[in-house]
């Protein structure tokens, strides 16, 4: 007899309501007896402090916590892990993972007995643009005494919540030789945006992956093509996830470029991947991979996945709950506390993020108050008659579908220090909310990065790119600082930015599909294009450093 919850005695979780798509097809109720790995948020011992207190502080005056710290002062509520435990087997279901930094355990046990102890009903879908999923309607219910222990149920849902575009070059890649062409060894981007010499090989950064894997054998091939020391990388799959390169190439192209990029100008830094799914859970579950990985001990992340904060299809359902944004800002406030930078691209498609329905969008992770969110621009080097470099560097605007992702958060409130220095938003309403970019670099797959996938080598741009170019400055900073910088955004927007540590661009827009009339605008000083501007690594170093 198929076990039924006893809603009666049950209250609805805050936050977990997660509409299916408009579209969605239910193809049939999920066979009770399969095996479901599930993720919870638990209740922290104490709210984790905002990051006011190190906000005015250089890194080297910066005071971290530890990861013991972390768990100590601010982990998972021992109370709440102990009553989740008697909740667990109540139900016939598997403690799999107890992660007190991240406030995560691992629940598991079969469909039929999920259902029953969060009083769900699990369907299998199928949608046009999302494709085949598992999900139910409607909050998750919990038992009126787990109210609190639990903060969210990831893993129910398993559609996709993270994107990534692979945006090759329309044109092949020529030989490295030829003279006049458009596009970048990674390795000359070293030069162009004055990248401290530094050697950085006691940094590692951490690349968060969502599908494909690391080609091993183009690694190698590649880096001696561009005569340039192979890097170290580590791969870490969570959650039993599959690094088969062959399995997903379009993703795998983009893991190698992140890759490609890290191990180019990255100093010399260990380069760690983790990979897990597209789905909710994945993200949380990479997030606290790195939050408790003590062995390699990033000092920098990046993200170069998400997907739009509120997308709901034109009212067709939401692609975010948000508990899983509750829980995830979560993760990346402990990281920053930490001392680690996370560098999160802004995405590919414009200030609407190809949503066409006359509203700008922006995505998430992106808006997180406690990333360093990164945006894109095309970059041009000639040669003046002199021989000297002239780089011409404007807002990445391909037209339709193909440019810097930017704006305002409709959804998270602008931070302290981005008020009066960022515009509101331009949807009805003018929220003011979390402006994004903070920064740049170049993203333009026409001005993109020569990469290695699939035993070819090929051009790709995207602020996939320009998300590791940013967090393997970063790395090098750490290592000539000999402090962590973690989040610096509140030096960004008070001191760094208007004191000229970046280079201004102020050419552009980001309305790829010309619905918005332009009004994300660059301009001198902040904008929603490219945020302070694109990389003067030297300038940077010393602003952190205290000697700018």
């Amino acid at each position: 007899m198929t076990k039924k919850a006893d809603k009666a005695k049950m209250v609805a979780l805050p936050g977990s309501s997660h509409p299916v798509p408009v579209g969605s097809k239910a193809v049939r109720q999920t066979s009770g007896h399969r095996w479901l790995e599930l993720t919870v948020g638990v209740r922290r011992t104490k709210p984790l402090p905002d990051l006011s207190a190190l906000d005015d502080k250089l890194p080297a005056d910066r005071t971290y916590m530890t990861r013991e710290q972390l768990v100590d002062q601010h982990g998972s509520d021992p109370k709440a892990v102990e009553s989740i435990e008697a909740f667990a087997k109540a139900h016939n279901l598997v403690v799999t993972q107890n992660e007190p930094a991240s406030a995560r355990m691992g629940l598991a046990g079969t469909v039929e007995d999920v259902n029953a102890a969060f009083g769900v009903e699990l369907f299998d879908y199928t949608h046009p643009k999302l494709g085949e999923f598992r999900a139910r309607t409607g909050p998750v219910h919990l038992p009126a005494d787990m109210a609190g222990a639990i903060t969210g149920v990831f893993g129910l849902n398993n559609h996709r919540i993270l994107r990534r575009t692979f945006r090759p070059a329309r044109h092949a890649a020529p030989a490295m030789s030829t003279p006049a062409r458009s596009w970048f060894v990674p390795t000359e981007l070293d030069s162009i945006y004055n990248f401290p010499q530094v050697d950085a090989s006691k940094q590692c950064i951490g690349l968060l992956e969502f599908g494909g894997g690391v080609e091993t054998p183009d690694v190698t091939e590649y880096f001696a093509k561009i005569k340039h020391t192979a890097p170290n990388v580590e791969v870490i799959a969570t959650d039993g996830v599959s690094v088969d390169p062959s399995a997903d190439p379009d993703s795998t192209g983009e893991v190698m470029l992140d890759v490609d990029v890290a191990g180019a100008l990255g100093g010399g830094a260990k380069i760690v991947a983790y990979f897990s799914t597209f789905d909710e859970k994945g993200l949380i579950d990479c997030l606290s991979a790195a939050i408790n990985d003590s062995a390699n001990n990033p000092s920098v992340v990046s993200i170069s996945w998400g997907w739009d904060e509120n997308e709901n299809f034109n009212n067709e359902g939401i692609i975010w709950s948000s508990a899983a944004i509750t829980h995830c800002n979560a993760s990346l406030l402990a990281l920053a506390h930490l001392g680690i930078t996370v560098c999160v691209s802004t995405g590919d498609d414009g200030a609407e993020a190809q949503l066409q329905d006359g509203r700008a969008h922006v995505n998430f992770p992106a808006t997180s108050p406690y990333v360093l969110a990164v945006g894109g621009t095309t970059l041009h080097v000639r040669k003046d008659a002199k021989g000297a470099a002239r780089i011409t560097e404007v807002v990445w605007n391909d037209g339709p579908g193909s440019g810097t992702g930017g704006g305002v958060s409709d959804v998270t409130p602008a931070p302290t220090w981005q008020a009066g220095k960022v515009v509101p938003s331009i949807n009805p309403g003018h929220f003011a909310g979390r402006a994004i970019p903070d920064v740049a670099a170049n993203a333009d797959p026409s001005t993109g990065y020569l990469t290695m996938s699939g035993g070819k080598m090929q051009i790709v741009g995207g602020t996939s790119a320009s998300a590791p170019l940013w967090a393997s400055l970063i790395a090098r900073i750490n290592a000539a600082i000999g402090a962590r910088t973690g989040n610096f955004n509140a030096l960004l927007y008070s001191t760094f930015g208007p004191g000229g540590a970046l280079r201004d661009i102020t050419v552009g827009d980001n309305d790829t599909d010309r619905r918005l009339r332009g009004q994300y605008k660059a301009g001198a000083g902040w904008d929603a294009c490219t945020g302070w501007g694109a990389p003067d690594g030297q300038k940077l170093l010393a602003a952190l450093s205290g000697s700018g």
